[in-house]
């Protein structure tokens, strides 16, 4: 196939590449061997088409602006009130509905209350320390002892509208910061341009902000370059439940292409967890480590191509990338909540057929990636398995024991 150089798209391929090489991307491996097309080479045919397309969705995602004002809404028109209730008058009938004595603030009747699953959970949790684990669901076994207890009643419209759910039950000591007020602030506070995706399911949120695009395609000549680059995201996760405020991770999320198509979705976790008040100095402080943050990355991104995982007895030496997936399946370092280890197994070998290899990066871009594409009934699997990605990515030593004998036969791996 021959490729050809446009000047055009080169030049401003090159007002990228500063950006590129920041986040520590390379062209070649140390030994001259090519990763990807030169940099600057003309896009044709069908990769022009999915290079447009990739611009497209990604202009499509909404504005920070926009983004907030719908998440806002969607909190909005659940009609959330809070209730001081006495827990030890607080009874469920036999229709599975909690029934609390006045508000112990305002007088005020509080309504028949439908607990949610994590609802139920957050009751449970005030039982008494003697009541055994079996009985601390059974609220009306040990509610009398918790007399004078005040708690806070997290209330809102059902999704059908026609009653009051408990999502959440506090103690006087939590200091709500809603999704809503959260949402007001990252709007404030986040640079204007940023792109999100957002995700919330009522109980959990997840705010993707994307602080920046490196992947360019030219709007006046119709030609786009070939390259690989990664933009930094900033995610923000909260729950309203009690259980935790909110933290902000840094993500790096990963476009490629190669033989003409662009991935998109491989997603690298910086973990650092933050629960402060004061949401707009969390932002602010994350916001002027970018810059360590991506020298960061690029250290470990850079090492990882060159890194492989290694048998844990030495003279084995170095594992092929498939191995080292097999055993980390195997050994549960890898899981995909919902799944079977069977088709846990299935989902990260087809994610590694998109892009084989045998390092490091080649091995943590198939567990990312199985862990957006795998079908699962598991409504945050891709959490979790992003975690585990960056967990083993960032290890110092990439070392995996072996699989019994009997047990590849058994799964069918010998």
């Amino acid at each position: 196939m021959t490729t050809t150089i446009n000047t055009t798209a080169a030049a401003r391929a090159d007002r990228d590449h500063a950006a590129i090489t920041a986040l520590g991307i390379v062209t070649s491996l140390a030994g001259g061997t090519e990763t990807f097309f030169p940099h600057g080479t003309q896009l044709i045919g069908l990769g022009a088409k999915l290079a447009r397309r990739d611009r497209a969705e990604f202009l499509a995602l909404p504005g920070l602006e926009e983004g907030m004002d719908t998440l806002r809404a969607t909190v909005e028109r659940e009609c959330r009130a809070d209730h001081w209730a006495d827990l030890g008058g607080c009874t469920v009938d036999d229709t599975g509905h909690v029934i609390a004595e006045r508000d112990t603030r305002s007088g005020t009747e509080i309504p028949r209350l439908i607990p949610s699953e994590t609802g139920w959970q957050r009751l449970a949790s005030f039982a008494p320390a003697g009541v055994p684990a079996g009985l601390r669901t059974n609220i009306n076994t040990w509610a009398r002892q918790r007399r004078g207890s005040e708690v806070r009643l997290r209330t809102r419209d059902t999704m059908d509208g026609t009653g009051r759910e408990l999502y959440a039950v506090t103690s006087p000591k939590y200091v709500p910061y809603d999704l809503d007020a959260i949402a007001t602030d990252v709007s404030t506070h986040l640079p204007a341009d940023a792109r999100l995706r957002v995700r919330y399911d009522r109980q959990r949120a997840r705010i993707d902000a994307v602080l920046c695009n490196p992947h360019y395609f030219p709007d006046s000549t119709g030609a786009a370059s070939v390259g690989e680059a990664h933009r930094l995201a900033l995610r923000i996760t909260t729950a309203d439940d009690g259980t935790g405020g909110f933290a902000l991770t840094w993500a790096a999320e990963r476009i490629r292409c190669v033989n003409l198509t662009l991935l998109r979705g491989s997603l690298t976790v910086f973990r650092a967890r933050h629960t402060r008040e004061d949401l707009a100095d969390v932002i602010g402080t994350a916001l002027s480590a970018q810059g360590a943050i991506a020298e960061q990355f690029a250290a470990t991104w850079r090492a990882a191509w060159s890194s492989y995982y290694v048998d844990q007895v030495r003279s084995a030496g170095q594992l092929d990338g498939l191995e080292a997936l097999r055993r980390m399946v195997f050994h549960g370092l890898v899981r995909i909540p919902g799944l079977r280890k069977a088709d846990a197994w299935a989902a990260v070998r087809a994610a590694w057929d998109v892009e084989p290899g045998n390092s490091v990066a080649h091995v943590h871009n198939a567990i990312t990636r199985a862990a957006h594409k795998a079908s699962t009934r598991h409504g945050w699997a891709d959490d979790e398995t992003e975690a585990q990605a960056s967990e083993a990515l960032y290890q110092r030593a990439h070392v995996l024991a072996g699989i019994p004998d009997e047990d590849r036969e058994e799964l069918g791996w010998s």
